[in-house]
């Protein structure tokens, strides 16, 4: 996308453009901030070239809109000589390059998009691998839900925003009935088939994005729940056990301990839910 109201200079820049991408002009920013926002991920430009000396909305005015509304499109910066200070700022503000008119500037216009282009794609796949690498530290391998270690900062996190905001959070526990006979009949591989397989039952039977499931370790899994008070988390409690009988992996149930926080320590609240859970297994086997 090439934002530029000086129609002599556009052509310059179209023409040396086109001979490797297709060309979207417009003279307003306000008109292409419209025109971008009418548009699909999949369909915005790789990249914009826009002047700084745009009347109305100034080519800073639409760095910042851009950046705003997160397009992820690398913006470059075209400016009138004398006014390098001004591509200084845009580059901190988070524009990649800047392009001086100059005599013959458009000559190099290509090999500035070129540069642009690999630096955004290599911030994006940078990006990438440290989100990879987050999530392979707060995730259990098998299962894919969070791990222990998740578990017990979100649970803090949501303790105190219920002390402080006076809503309620509750917490499920639940261990899988006979799954050592499982494992041990069927070996390690159906094992962990079966544990993944509770793992998407668990998750079917919660709330996308408000819930928090979890793997404890082994075959123990837990279930942070924002908002909702005993009754609401017993609901889902009952939904997961009725869910993994109705699974039939081998004779293998889950027991399931619930309780809403009450102000007590973290420690005391696990200790509590766990407490329910004891009882709950100890009933099955009477």
């Amino acid at each position: 996308m090439l934002i530029e109201d000086d129609v002599d200079h556009a052509e310059l820049m179209r023409r040396a453009i086109e001979t490797e991408f297709e060309v979207y002009w417009t003279k307003s920013g306000r008109d292409a901030l419209k025109y971008l926002k009418g548009l699909s991920a999949e369909a915005r430009p790789v990249v914009i070239l826009v002047d700084y000396g745009l009347p109305g909305l100034d080519g800073l005015g639409v760095l910042r809109h851009i950046l705003d509304e997160a397009y992820d499109i690398p913006v470059i910066m075209v400016t009138g000589q004398g006014d390098e200070l001004i591509a200084v700022k845009a580059m901190k503000e988070g524009a990649y390059d800047y392009v001086v008119k100059s005599v013959d500037y458009f000559a190099v216009l290509l090999s500035v998009i070129h540069k642009t282009l690999q630096q955004h794609n290599e911030r994006k796949e940078k990006a990438r691998l440290e989100d990879e690498l987050k999530k392979l530290s707060v995730t259990d391998d098998l299962t894919g839900l969070f791990n222990r270690r998740y578990f017990r900062a979100r649970l803090e996190e949501e303790t105190i925003r219920a002390k402080r905001q006076r809503c309620s959070v509750s917490l499920l526990l639940i261990d899988l009935d006979n799954f050592k006979r499982y494992n041990d009949a069927h070996g390690h591989v159906e094992g962990d088939w079966a544990l993944k397989k509770v793992a998407e039952i668990i998750l079917r039977n919660i709330r996308k994005k408000v819930d928090t499931g979890c793997r404890q370790g082994g075959d123990e899994f837990a279930v942070i729940m924002p908002g909702a008070n005993k009754a609401q988390a017993c609901g889902s409690a009952e939904r997961i056990k009725k869910a993994v009988k109705e699974a039939e992996i081998g004779r293998i149930t889950a027991s399931v301990g619930v309780a809403e926080y009450g102000n007590e320590s973290i420690e005391d609240f696990i200790e509590i839910v766990d407490e329910i859970l004891y009882k709950e297994k100890t009933k099955k086997h009477l």
